[in-house]
């Protein structure tokens, strides 16, 4: 994650004003999301869908579709005329196309803007991404009380909102960067063991002195504190996801034995050693463009994640403050060093490319929540910052589906249309494997098997 309310640099910043000003600045979104309210559409307990393409993972191609059958929340049968299904509800998408469900892989509720919600709208909140077919999501940094919540809303009615997997907290070091702080390996396992208790399917450490963006590093935990914590999680059975955006600082981590690296490689060129230390670790990474972006123009990214919001599900006044000078002159406020993100751009594209070309797996994530990246819609700017730096719209759709669901490891049951899998599958009247765009075309979503019309949102 790029910035947190919650973080407190002890260097010469005057929080209680950038507090005020911020929740000043997206005081509409909280009286825009406040009260969620969607009736979801009544269902027979077995669904057809017709007439349609549908996205192959393995080909990364639009396979002509004639019937897909949906039974007690997953796919029954594809593309099987004899296959009987009594008392379907029959949808005849008219030559439309259905793509599996999008995961943003770094999503957050804790931040930003959002921080000032209560616990009841900010469920409500994360239930919108349905809105943009988005079924699955990885919240990599999660407060006690909302994972609670979150956890109890998706367990009592799953297929109304969507998947749901955290890393608990954000353990860093004591006077650095991070949720839980802690300066020695007894604190870190005890921390350890607090996520897994309330539900962690993976532990993220912090490893980021910040000195990009400060101009003075913070302090970073020890090589053999890190090191201790990654055994000590994986020893737990819980993979380690490591936030870091410079190459040295990720070289250590993985030498330590980190599972992933998140938030996006923005200072420092990958090299040969680097690629190498990634495979054998068979490790995971995430750009998280759309963060970046949002600190370098937050204008011009206001604009673009407007473009995926077409019914202004997050308001319209909530773009405009995003865009305004006062939110540009809050992260000069925040971080001092912000204005050279946009030099450093080019090096988080090279990075990324050089990783993909290389054969490391490389998800998709957004890092929605944090000031400026918007819920839902900057998933899909996220896709189409991919398909700028070169990618095909299929690649940037087989990586929010199928590479996220793997990272997660969840591709058994999600991730690609398949016999056998859950239905979660989103529903478009134009072709995504074509343009991103098509998003905005988007028509219903389907979570394990229930329909949702987006205009119900």
């Amino acid at each position: 994650m790029i910035a947190d309310f919650s973080c407190r640099l002890h260097h010469r910043l005057n929080w209680a004003r950038i507090a005020s000003r911020a929740m000043a600045l997206f005081f509409v979104l909280l009286k825009t999301n406040s009260i969620l309210t969607v009736s979801a559409t009544a269902q027979t307990s077995s669904l057809e869908i017709v007439n349609f393409s549908y996205f192959d993972s393995y080909s990364k191609t639009m396979a002509g579709g004639s019937r897909l059958v949906i039974e007690g929340g997953k796919i029954a049968s594809l593309n099987d005329d004899t296959f009987a299904c009594a008392g379907c509800q029959t949808i005849d998408l008219a030559g439309g196309f259905i793509v599996p469900g999008l995961i943003d892989l770094h999503q957050h509720l804790d931040t930003g803007g959002f921080a000032g919600m209560d616990t009841n709208a900010r469920v409500s909140l994360f239930r919108k991404n349905l809105y943009w077919g988005i079924t699955t999501v990885f919240n990599p940094s999660i407060p006690k009380e909302l994972h609670r919540a979150v956890k109890s809303a998706t367990s009592k009615m799953p297929a109304r909102y969507p998947r749901f997997l955290t890393a608990g907290r954000m353990i860093g070091p004591t006077g650095g960067w991070g949720d839980l702080k802690t300066a020695t390996v007894g604190g870190l396992k005890a921390a350890i063991n607090a996520q897994i208790r309330a539900g962690a399917s993976v532990i993220k450490l912090s490893y980021d002195d910040k000195s990009w963006l400060t101009g003075e590093a913070l302090p970073l935990f020890s090589e053999n504190a890190l090191a201790a914590a990654i055994r000590y999680a994986q020893m737990r059975e819980r993979r380690v996801f490591v936030h870091t955006t410079q190459v040295s600082l990720a070289k250590k981590a993985l030498r330590a034995g980190a599972d992933g690296i998140t938030s996006g490689l923005i200072i420092g060129e990958v090299d040969a050693e680097f690629i190498s230390l990634m495979k054998s670790r068979r490790a995971a990474y995430t750009a998280t463009f759309a963060a970046f972006a949002a600190i370098a123009d937050n204008a011009a990214s206001a604009t673009r994640q407007k473009k995926y919001d077409p019914d202004l599900i997050n308001g319209a006044s909530l773009y405009s403050s995003l865009a305004s000078p006062i939110m540009k002159q809050n992260w000069l406020d925040w971080y001092p060093l912000s204005y050279l993100v946009g030099r450093h751009q080019k090096t988080l594209q090279s990075n990324t490319k050089r990783l993909m070309n290389s054969g490391i797996s490389v998800g998709l994530g957004s890092d929605a929540g944090t000031p400026g990246v918007v819920f839902g819609a900057a998933l899909l700017d996220e896709m189409q910052r991919h398909v700028d730096m070169g990618l095909r719209p299929a690649d940037a759709i087989h990586m929010a589906t199928m590479v996220n669901a793997r990272i997660l490891f969840l591709n058994k049951v999600a991730g690609s249309i398949e016999v056998g899998k859950a239905a979660d599958l989103v529903l478009l009247r134009e072709d995504p494997s074509q343009s991103i765009s098509a998003f905005e075309s988007v028509l219903y979503t389907i979570r394990a098997g229930e329909l949702y019309n987006r205009k119900e949102f």
